[in-house]
C-alpha cells in the first residue's frame, strides 16, 4: 500500500502534543482562532454565572405557571431552579446560532454550484 506524504503532513500538523493538547494548524485563520477563544471564554463565564444562580424562581410557561411556595422563609414547593432556565436558554441560543450558520453556509454553497453550472 502506497503512503501519501501529503496526508502524513496533515496528520503531523494536527497531532496532539505531549499532555494531550492539540496544536492549532498553521493554516488556521485568525478569525477562527479568535472565534474559538470567544466560545471558550463565553462557556466559562456561563458556567460561573449558572452555578451562582441555584435559587428557585417563579416562571410563567406558555401552558401554565410555577410559583415558589414559601413557609417561614423556606421554600416548601414549586418554582424552578434558575440554573435550569439558564441552561435551556443557553442551549436554545446555541441551536438557533448553529441553524443560522448552517443555513448561511448552504445558501453560499448553493450559489457556488449555480455559478459553476452557468460557467460550465
Amino acid at each position: 500500500m502506497a503512503e501519501d506524504p501529503e496526508r502524513d503532513e496533515q496528520q503531523e500538523e494536527t497531532a496532539p502534543r505531549e499532555g494531550g493538547v492539540q496544536e492549532v494548524a498553521p493554516g488556521t485563520p485568525l478569525t477562527q482562532q479568535v472565534g474559538r477563544a470567544v466560545m471558550v471564554v463565553s462557556a466559562i463565564l456561563f458556567v460561573i454565572f449558572a452555578l451562582a444562580n441555584f435559587q428557585y424562581v417563579d416562571f410563567s410557561w406558555i401552558f401554565g405557571e410555577t410559583e415558589v411556595v414559601k413557609q417561614g422563609g423556606e421554600r416548601v414547593s414549586g418554582g424552578i431552579p434558575l440554573i435550569v432556565l439558564l441552561v435551556i436558554a443557553f442551549g436554545l441560543g446555541i441551536l438557533v446560532g448553529t441553524f443560522g450558520a448552517w443555513r448561511r453556509g448552504r445558501r453560499g454553497s448553493r450559489g457556488k454550484r449555480r455559478d459553476e453550472r452557468e460557467r460550465g
